[in-house]
């Protein structure tokens, strides 16, 4: 199977009844995570059950083999699809040179593809790869630039914020001093640096790895202002009763989507004493699910990688 090749859709379906709005009469959605193409299948598996022929979904993805994987997986449905190399951040961009004003859906699943572990250097560190990390290898910046040129209170900043690491500066100031010994360069260096210097059973190291991995990878890729981004544009890139999906993985991105849609579907009462006569701010969104979607037991027994995962779906007003 393809899932089995290449990526393994979390919460598909879940994710994909509540992102099509059937209200709508011709549907435009936005996979801005195109990957193996899974979501972009059920997609368009269910245009096709729609009475509408005019549907239209336009794919995003930064990685060259997403993007040959996914357009042979979907080249059945080709004249539905326009598949773009790029960021789902430029969206704006990409759909205005397409001449789409606006979208009846956008999708962005935020989670590594199963490809990127096993074969990519550098996201995974089970494997003795290249401290790379980038999703676009267009790109300059590496795992191992930040490693090797950012002063010890830079990489601080980043582990705190982006791996949420408890003391970060015993680490910045361990790979400091490393690196005057020798260069990182691979996965094994990073690794080979935390058994020397922290004496801690196997389940915690590979917890404390995890975080710095994610810190490393979220900075290469500027994974949470891109994510900022998106959310900030959906608001004019929707049409009214459009919908925006978002699966996570970590708290950082699910605070962020999770604050962006209560702020943004929050009515606030004004004050009695105030002169304005409208009694209400209006909301921009509403929430399609008000309670958090997360796997079945069912399918994280089926698809481990899956247990961090939550979907919210927010519905434009």
């Amino acid at each position: 199977m393809y899932e089995d090749i290449y990526h393994v859709p979390v919460l598909l379906n879940e994710t994909i009844d509540l992102l099509i709005n059937e209200n709508l009469d011709r549907q435009i959605i936005v996979d801005g995570t195109l990957g193996g193409g899974g979501y972009s299948e059920l997609i368009c598996k269910r245009f096709n059950e729609l009475n509408s022929k005019d549907n239209l979904l336009i794919c995003f993805d930064k990685d060259e083999h997403a993007i040959s994987f996914a357009s042979n997986r979907l080249k059945i449905y080709s004249e539905k699809i326009i598949i773009e190399k790029g960021n789902f951040a430029d969206m704006r961009l990409a759909l205005k040179k397409h001449n789409i004003p606006s979208v009846t859906g956008i999708v962005l699943d935020l989670g590594l593809s199963s490809y990127q572990l096993e074969n990519e250097d550098g996201f995974s560190f089970m494997r003795n790869t290249t401290l790379d990390m980038r999703a676009d290898k267009e790109k300059t910046l590496t795992a191992k630039d930040i490693l090797n040129s950012y002063s010890a209170e830079e990489l601080s900043v980043i582990f705190e914020q982006f791996g949420e690491i408890g003391n970060p500066d015993r680490l910045s100031e361990s790979i400091a001093l490393y690196r005057k010994i020798s260069p990182f360069k691979t996965t094994e260096d990073l690794t080979h640096l935390i058994d020397a210097k922290y004496k801690i059973d196997k389940k915690n190291k590979m917890n404390f790895l995890a975080k710095i991995f994610q810190a490393l990878r979220i900075e290469v890729n500027g994974e949470l202002e891109d994510l900022k981004s998106i959310l900030s544009d959906s608001k004019d890139l929707l049409q009214r009763g459009g919908r925006i999906a978002v699966i996570t993985y970590h708290s950082l991105e699910d605070r962020i989507v999770k604050l962006y849609f209560k702020e943004k579907s929050f009515k606030e009462k004004k004050s009695k004493y105030s002169i304005d006569k409208n009694d209400l701010i209006n909301p921009e969104f509403k929430l399609v699910n008000k309670k958090v979607i997360t796997p079945s037991y069912k399918e994280i027994s089926e698809n481990p990688r899956s247990r961090s995962a939550k979907l919210r779906v927010a519905e434009k007003l």
